[in-house]
């Protein structure tokens, strides 16, 4: 099997390629960008549909001109595209019962996730996504050379010099209509890996953007932290509004080459409670149920921990926020250290999964402090730490902000599972919280660090 499937289905509105007639002739077939667009092979309906229509196009000496729309872009609104390309006729065959080339994917987005096939591990990312090609220089295909999660990613490349002055979107990606509850939160996940430049520079080129029901909230340039070279991992909340039953995604290319993987768009209420969750392997990790099967630990008697209803006192920006709960950790005034374990006010326990020995496990989760100076939030894995956030770091974000956390944790060969603890070691009076907690396998290649 190739690894590389091209996927160029649509040309830019008014594209021409050379002419597909023979002066003084009957049209000939030429295999171009107008057949391809007619008869895209991944989706047996189109091509369906685009082999009745080729058998009425001159149906009693009359040239049909109810041309299918998804072609339009490439073949234009003359006949001798369309003769010529259904002179061609299919080249792929389907049986009766197929219904998608995914079908027989390894594996695949969870159904739960909202989103299917959004790992992008078939061959091909329609369908059931839409793939929309605006510049003729752009490809999108799939590959296995460098992926997040499972073995395939999809990749947005530069086949050549593009057409494209100034700012314009070179591609994007639809997802079809999902069915969404009205007046809901949901989470979209994705990673994102942007290479260097063509010519070895980091200058940003563009970004990756996201639209949900055409309303914009989210934006990934190439030189966003961690920078190029590198994975990233991202969690975005989104609302439904109170007339809204379905939702469609749309990821859009403005400029640089990239790769996308694991994307998923799931309710907030997906990741609570004991169920396995659309992504990864950690139930509960929003706590809309309460903490579920998570547990806590208060050794401080002069602090109160819990799950508590959000937006928290303060609290200025909702971007790392998913849903309306979060675990809260509140030091009225300045802890006595004798009153603490080993300086923490409060712990968060994970319930215990199950891992693969010498596997590579993301760990993705948002803190929240309402203060400076009042200490930080660690991260441990079977009791050894990892990881600390305090709310001077850079990646916070600032006060009273959630910010994003993104770690990652190799299994050691001895261990089956795994057990996580975000300890809060207070120095100070404050409020410190933890939310969207996600682990999950990342491919052993992957360069996230």
């Amino acid at each position: 099997m190739k690894d590389l499937l091209k996927l160029s289905f649509f040309l830019a509105h008014g594209l021409l390629v050379l002419g597909t007639t023979t002066t003084g002739g009957p049209p000939k077939c030429n295999a171009d960008n107008c057949y391809r667009a007619l008869f895209p092979c991944p989706s047996p309906s189109a091509v369906s549909v685009a082999s009745a229509f080729c058998a009425t196009i001159t149906a009693s000496g009359t040239t049909a001109t109810n041309y299918p729309i998804r072609a339009t872009n490439a073949c234009g609104s003359t006949p001798d595209r369309y003769i010529s390309a259904c002179k061609c006729g299919p080249t792929c065959s389907f049986t009766t019962t197929t219904t998608a080339t995914a079908t027989a994917c390894p594996s695949a987005t969870p159904s739960n996730g909202g989103v299917v096939y959004g790992d992008f591990e078939c061959p091909s990312p329609s369908p059931p996504w839409t793939v929309q090609i605006l510049d003729p220089s752009f490809s999108l295909s799939t590959t296995t050379t460098n992926s997040f999660t499972g073995n395939r990613s999809l990749r947005a490349s530069l086949t050549s010099p593009s057409t494209c002055s100034g700012v314009c979107t070179n591609a994007r990606i639809i997802s079809p209509p999902l069915p969404i509850t009205p007046n809901t939160e949901y989470k979209l996940t994705l990673a994102t890996f942007f290479p260097n430049n063509a010519n070895g520079g980091t200058g940003s080129t563009g970004f990756i953007g996201v639209q949900i029901n055409g309303r914009a909230g989210l934006t990934i340039d190439a030189n966003d932290s961690p920078g190029r070279q590198k994975w990233r991992f991202t969690q975005s909340p989104w609302r439904s509004l109170a007339s809204e039953t379905t939702a469609e995604i749309r990821i859009e290319w403005i400029g640089p080459p990239s790769f996308l993987d694991t994307v998923t768009f799931a309710p907030v209420s997906a990741y609570s409670g004991s169920t396995p969750p659309p992504l990864g392997i950690l139930p509960g990790g929003e706590f809309e149920n309460g903490l579920g099967s998570w547990t806590q630990q208060v050794p401080d008697p002069g602090t109160t921990a819990g799950v508590v209803t959000l937006p928290l006192p303060g609290q200025v920006n909702p971007d790392y926020r998913f849903g309306s709960h979060a675990w809260r950790v509140v030091s009225p005034q300045k802890p006595n250290p004798a009153n603490q374990e080993f300086l923490v006010s409060a712990r968060l326990i994970s319930p215990t999964v199950s891992v693969i020995p010498g596997r590579k496990y993301l760990i993705s989760f948002s803190t929240y402090f309402d203060a400076f100076g009042i200490g930080f939030v660690g991260l441990m894995v079977n009791n050894l730490p990892i990881y600390t956030r305090d709310p001077a770091d850079a990646g916070q974000g600032g006060i009273g902000w959630w910010g994003p956390n993104t770690v990652y944790w190799t299994a050691p060969e001895n261990a089956s599972s795994a057990q996580l603890k975000f300890e809060a070691v207070m120095s100070e009076a404050g409020t410190m919280g933890v939310d969207a907690v996600v682990m999950v396998e990342v491919n052993p290649a992957a360069v996230t660090a």
